[in-house]
């Protein structure tokens, strides 16, 4: 941050955050700024659901249900809707199958990565020249009465199992400033899945990550290694952020509510650092020396995701797209 601005986050915010390795601030983005997002969403459901049941993959189009009940009903019939919804390709270094290698990349999502009040805190944190990082999830998890099989293990729709930021990424990011802003799009309570965190986790370096039973491709603090530890529920409101530290311990809360919990989660760290995942595409979201290198066509964004597909599918993109094992340890495994 430059003398000549002033910090969107106070001093005791910062010191909290230095201290306990994340920040809850309960209202930041107006939930007007998100009606754009629940629109654009609404339509791709729509399209998803004529398509699935024109295909016979579900057995209706359930147009008479609010759009949280509509995809839990059916999400439940056709389990990889999820893939549709979110803002990252799947994370799979093995074998990939084209028909569910899918994300979304509307101008909703790109607006709301490039929200000015979210890039203020991020300047807050990691300074005037921001990157975009691709490691990004749109998170819309139905009751967990509503989920079965799988889908309850899966972060992105289930719970959230204890895990630092950091274990997905390749090592060339392990210098990276990076910082997670963790939105609700919905209110996030303890009922419906809110984050909890342990204070100073951040401070006590890499943990043992094992492969989570249900998905390899999510990598888990296991339960015993956190043992005894206290955590901190972290709720905030509709608009409401989290900001965490990428070595901080946390993990969300099955949803018990009624209706969904959706959150989405954005990465930010200094221009030129590396982002831990180079087969996807990041973006400068602001640069206060070199405005003109921002990226602010929606339409470039969602393109550049096109051809990060194009790459992975066709074999020209060669590299793992994330790391999964380098934090396991057979002894605790």
């Amino acid at each position: 941050m430059t003398d000549t601005l002033q910090s969107a986050l106070s001093a005791e915010q910062l010191d909290s955050f230095e201290e306990h390795g994340f920040l809850a601030i309960e209202s930041l983005v107006d939930p007007d700024d998100l009606q754009e997002i629940e629109d654009e969403y609404a339509v791709l459901l729509d399209g998803l659901a004529d398509r699935l049941f024109a295909e016979g993959a579900i057995s209706g189009r359930f147009a008479d249900l609010e759009f949280g009940d509509r995809y839990s009903r059916i999400i439940a019939e056709y389990p990889e809707l999820h893939r549709f919804f979110n803002v990252s390709l799947p994370l799979l270094n093995g074998e990939i199958d084209p028909e569910t290698f899918h994300m979304h990349s509307g101008p909703a999502v790109f607006n709301l990565m490039r929200h000015p009040k979210i890039l203020d805190v991020v300047e807050a944190i990691v300074g005037p020249e921001i990157y975009s990082s691709p490691v990004q999830q749109m998170r819309m998890k139905p009751p967990e009465k509503a989920l079965h099989g799988d889908l309850k293990n899966h972060s992105n729709v289930g719970a959230t199992t204890w895990h630092q930021d950091i274990v997905a990424l390749l090592p060339e990011a392990d210098d990276t400033r990076q910082l997670t802003v963790w939105l609700a799009v919905t209110e996030a309570t303890v009922e419906n899945g809110c984050l909890v965190s342990v204070p100073g986790s951040h401070r006590e370096g890499p943990k043992v990550h094992c492969s989570n039973l249900a998905l390899a491709s999510e990598p888990q603090v296991p339960d015993k290694v956190m043992a005894g530890r206290e955590a901190v529920p972290l709720p905030v409101g509709k608009g409401g952020v989290v900001l965490f530290h990428k070595m901080n311990v946390h993990r969300a809360l099955p949803n018990r509510s009624d209706a969904l919990r959706w959150s989405i989660d954005m990465r930010f760290h200094p221009t030129g650092q590396a982002t831990g995942r180079p087969a996807f595409p990041g973006f400068v979201a602001r640069s206060r020396a070199h405005p003109e290198t921002e990226l602010r066509d929606a339409d470039a964004w969602a393109k550049s995701w096109d051809r990060a597909r194009n790459d992975i599918l066709s074999g020209r993109y060669h590299g793992r797209l994330f790391e999964d094992t380098r934090w396991n340890d057979a002894a605790v495994c």
